[in-house]
């Protein structure tokens, strides 16, 4: 894998796409950008045929997606920024660990919005089964 790109969004496929999905959608863009195409583009092709070929392998689309959901938005922080946990006093972090996920964390106002948004949702249901 060169470097990062959405390889989904080269393709235009959503990211929970079949592989007959990534298969269809590449068919597609290879037709589109193809060198020998009048508007072909070789540069376009090579990305395509890239995210092809990460994509519809099992193993290297597991790799692809950590590093892409897990790794990269810690990766692309400026190192000098501090977060806003630090210079805002008021604002406390919430991690939480699951067994099957990695550690995450929640601001106190994410955690707070969440929770009233399910103290509405939950209102809301017991009023349409009364």
């Amino acid at each position: 894998m060169g470097s990062i790109g959405n390889y989904y969004r080269i393709l235009d496929v959503p990211y929970d796409a079949t592989f007959f999905e990534i298969k269809e959608a590449y068919r597609k863009k290879v037709k589109e950008v193809h060198p020998d195409q009048v508007k072909g583009n070789a540069e376009q092709f090579k990305r395509v045929r890239e995210a092809y070929e990460v994509l519809k392998n099992v193993e290297k689309r597991k790799r692809y997606d950590n590093l892409l959901f897990y790794e990269a938005p810690y990766k692309t922080l400026n190192q000098k920024q501090e977060s806003a946990a630090k210079t805002n006093p008021s604002m406390k972090i919430v991690k939480i660990k699951s067994k099957t996920r990695k550690q995450f964390s929640l601001s106190s106002v994410t955690l707070n919005a969440s929770l009233i948004l399910i103290g509405v949702l939950r209102n809301t249901y017991l009023k349409k089964r009364k």
